[in-house]
């Protein structure tokens, strides 16, 4: 190794030094920028007896969007700035099961309001944190309690959609089987001293993803992809050299003996093999097309289950919820799967260290909401998304879950606010400085 190094090693260990060096930067800047930026956690209680499928859900994702900025090279580099996301979460503790969305302060506003345009009668309020009733990562091992949980991958490459909500519906009665019923079920199971949490940390990306989903179904239908990648250093040297070499040999053989044999194989070149495919091979093309025409966000989804050591079920806790992630599994493409680099069991060497060691980790994921903490994270649509977090719908009988138990409404234009202020309390404020309704003096008839 010291012959090595003298020898020409040392420049790789200058490279691999100096790229280390920089990727620690850039990710203590940008630990530094995220410290920095204020979160508010809120509660989403919907209204009984809600009708709306995943559909509404799907018009949230895709208002909230405009989270989406981009970064100049200082913004990036110097600054650290990064693209933000929110943490979808659903938490039974002890049974009491409540919808969360963690969002940057900034971006309160915006997703309230694609809340309140799906779900106009929904109740959104601020809540304190729920992370600390759990030991924090550096307390475990705990005396009293433990925690179990695990990061959920894709079985093959995310360009391959999941099983959405469309097909969940009955071929025949057209009624629509809820995915979210067995995790409400699940959920609504914990007893005293046992909590479960299930989170989806998203953050929307730009549509350079779409275009690998074109270049996959161009390789799957056996047609030449067009688009070249810009890491492809060798394009244009190699394109130059075709040039050159076309050239060299059309200034030998006359153009018209090259138009035989070109145009014959020109006339044997398929555009396409999309008429040979299977009925299984051309259902996948159509399914990364449909995962492709919408927009994506970039996504983990990870769980987890705590519990004094006296209650701890992990049959019902961590077992019943990747049973439930399972159904999100279609045959032809693409389903979740725990992430055993994450997952809450370890045998042979060091079992006791590692698995303590990839508990800590999972909190300290969990509790940072983050997306690049523990394994590598992937881009899911919008329609993806709606599936594995939605409100339940109607017939999912659930009481548990956290709803609204009366309508709102407006208190009417012509009400007279000044006869009685202290029994109508908050209606008491002028109109011209209550939210939503009309200053006086607006010509509204």
């Amino acid at each position: 190794m010291f012959f090595l190094f003298l020898h020409g090693g040392w420049i790789i260990v200058i490279i691999v030094s100096l790229w280390g060096g920089w990727e620690g930067w850039v990710l203590y800047i940008q630990n530094k920028y995220q410290s920095k930026i204020p979160f508010v956690l809120l509660a989403i209680d919907i209204p009984r007896g809600n009708e709306q499928s995943p559909k509404a859900v799907e018009h949230i994702f895709s208002h909230i969007f405009g989270f989406i900025r981009t970064y100049d090279l200082y913004e990036r580099f110097v600054e650290g700035k990064t693209q933000l996301g929110v943490s979808l979460e659903i938490v039974s503790i002890e049974g009491y099961i409540q919808f969360l969305i963690r969002t940057p302060v900034k971006f309160r506003d915006l997703v309230e309001a694609a809340i309140y345009a799906q779900y106009p009668e929904a109740e959104i309020t601020e809540v304190e944190d729920y992370i600390d009733m759990l030991p924090k990562p550096l307390e475990l091992p705990h005396p009293e309690y433990d925690v179990w949980g695990t990061e959920f991958k894709l079985a093959h490459n995310y360009l391959y959609p999941i099983k959405t909500y469309p097909n969940f519906e009955h071929s025949l009665s057209q009624k629509f089987l809820d995915p979210m019923a067995s995790l409400m079920e699940i959920l609504s199971r914990m007893g005293p001293g046992e909590h479960l949490w299930y989170q989806l940390v998203i953050s929307p990306v730009t549509e350079d993803w779409k275009q690998k989903g074109i270049s996959l179904i161009n390789k799957l239908i056996g047609k030449k992809d067009g688009a070249k990648s810009v890491a492809d250093w060798l394009y244009f040297p190699r394109e130059i050299g075709k040039g050159l070499s076309e050239s060299f040999t059309a200034s030998i053989i006359p153009p018209t003996e090259m138009e035989g044999p070109q145009r014959q194989r020109n006339i044997q070149d398929w555009p396409s093999q999309m008429q040979h495919l299977s009925p299984a091979e051309r259902d996948i093309v159509e399914a990364i097309g449909m995962k492709i025409s919408k927009i994506g966000y970039e996504s983990k989804l990870r769980m987890i289950y705590g519990a004094k050591k006296k209650n701890a079920q992990l049959s019902k806790g961590l077992d019943g919820v990747i049973g439930t992630v399972h159904q999100f599994a279609a045959q032809n493409t693409n389903g979740f799967r725990p992430d055993m680099k994450t997952f809450s069991r370890a045998k042979f060497l060091f079992a006791k260290s590692r698995l303590l060691a990839r508990k800590r980790r999972l909190l300290w994921s969990y509790r940072y909401r983050s997306l690049w903490r523990g394994r590598k994270n992937y881009v899911l649509n919008i329609e993806e998304l709606a599936t594995i977090w939605h409100f339940p719908i109607i017939d999912v009988k659930v009481p548990s879950v956290q709803k609204v138990d009366s309508k709102k409404a407006q208190a009417p234009i012509d009400l007279p606010l000044e006869q009685a202020p202290e029994r109508l309390g908050r209606i008491a404020m002028p109109p011209a400085e209550q939210k939503g309704v009309p200053p006086p003096n607006l010509p509204t008839a």
